[in-house]
């Protein structure tokens, strides 16, 4: 069993700690405590207090063993879930250098696909301006040839 002469004003690891929601002072209660209503011992208010996230209302009636080791457990699944968490942050962080490598790429192209537009409609119009040559030529052949000679 735990140190029965422990001071009662240290905050054990298995407490409920929470703020009075009328005058904000830090509160600490066994977890046994948990659903109660009690007094705010500053403003006189009367408070609930909460149930932890994951806790059941028979836990409360476990004993100290049992609430040890759904404590233990539930503070493995934490340090899994921070593990978790540290690998999906270097996940977006990949995830981010690449899509700013991917964006600067697609900028790049644009620039690229411009030009290249650019340089298209120049060969257009000098292909329009080669066949207005080449008319120009073959009408004036036709007129140059003599009338028996003409095609």
């Amino acid at each position: 069993m735990a140190n029965e002469h422990a001071d009662p004003n240290e905050i054990r690891a298995s407490d409920i700690v929470f703020d009075c929601p009328y005058c904000q002072k830090s509160l600490a209660m066994d977890c046994r405590g948990a659903g109660l209503t009690i007094t705010c011992p500053d403003c006189d208010n009367k408070i609930q207090v909460p149930i932890p996230e994951g806790m059941e209302i028979a836990d409360i009636d476990s004993s100290d063993e049992e609430q040890e080791v759904r404590i233990i457990h539930m503070r493995e699944v934490i340090a899994a879930s921070q593990n978790q968490i540290l690998e999906l942050e270097a996940v977006v962080k990949d995830l981010t250098a690449r899509r700013e490598s991917l964006e600067r790429l697609r900028t790049e192209n644009a620039i690229r696909f411009e030009v290249v537009s650019r340089e298209m409609e120049l060969i257009q119009r000098s292909l329009v301006r080669i066949a207005e040559v080449l008319q120009s030529a073959a009408e004036s052949t036709k007129k140059a040839a003599p009338e028996g000679e003409q095609a």
